[in-house]
């Protein structure tokens, strides 16, 4: 007899990470375009150090430990997020409108463009079912992934917890309080 119960194969997330540096060369210690399985518990470096990282960026102007991803699985949610923390303590890095200091972490949703340096790095998140592994896949790209005549002044700071959610940033920066100066004589004026 044969068994008819068929055998699912279970989807696993994947970040997909396009990478971008003026000088390729950079990234020649990266797995391109091959998928690469981790486990959830797993925190990923990325950095100068090949003894610590796992993730080595051939690049002396790189700290030795640059910044690190982290799957998480918040409560009440079978959805697996990433968050990408700052592990340098000389260099700041950009997560879409965020700047992250030393020790500061962010919540990466679905999409993300984490920046230092020269280094541009889009992160895009295909979802999956599994609860103990998931995929990174490395994509180089020979031409910038941010546009430099982009407006800088749209920087949020990440409050002093460390932590910042990022999935309220990108989808409402249109509706963002823009400071207005206000002379003192106007607020005691009846409207």
């Amino acid at each position: 007899t044969q068994n008819n119960n068929k055998l699912t194969e279970e989807t696993i997330t994947c970040l997909n990470i396009h990478i971008y540096h003026p000088q390729p060369t950079v990234f020649q210690s990266l797995t391109l375009d091959k998928k690469l399985k981790f486990r959830t518990d797993e925190v990923l470096k990325f950095g100068r150090d090949s003894n610590i990282c796992n993730f080595p960026l051939i690049d002396k102007r790189a700290s030795r430990i640059q910044f690190s991803i982290q799957a998480v699985r918040f409560l009440e949610s079978t959805e697996l997020c990433f968050e990408i923390k700052n592990l340098s303590l000389k260099t700041k890095i950009s997560v879409d409108f965020a700047i992250l200091n030393h020790l500061n972490k962010v919540e990466l949703l679905r999409r993300g463009l984490l920046r230092f340096g020269e280094y541009q790095l889009c992160l895009e998140k295909e979802d999956g079912e599994s609860r103990e592994q998931f995929e990174i896949l490395f994509k180089l790209s020979l031409v910038p992934l941010y546009p430099e005549r982009v407006v800088e002044s749209l920087n949020i700071s990440v409050p002093e917890s460390g932590i910042l959610n990022n999935g309220g940033i990108t989808s409402s920066l249109s509706s963002l309080a823009i400071p207005v100066e206000m002379d003192e004589n106007d607020l005691n004026k009846p409207t």
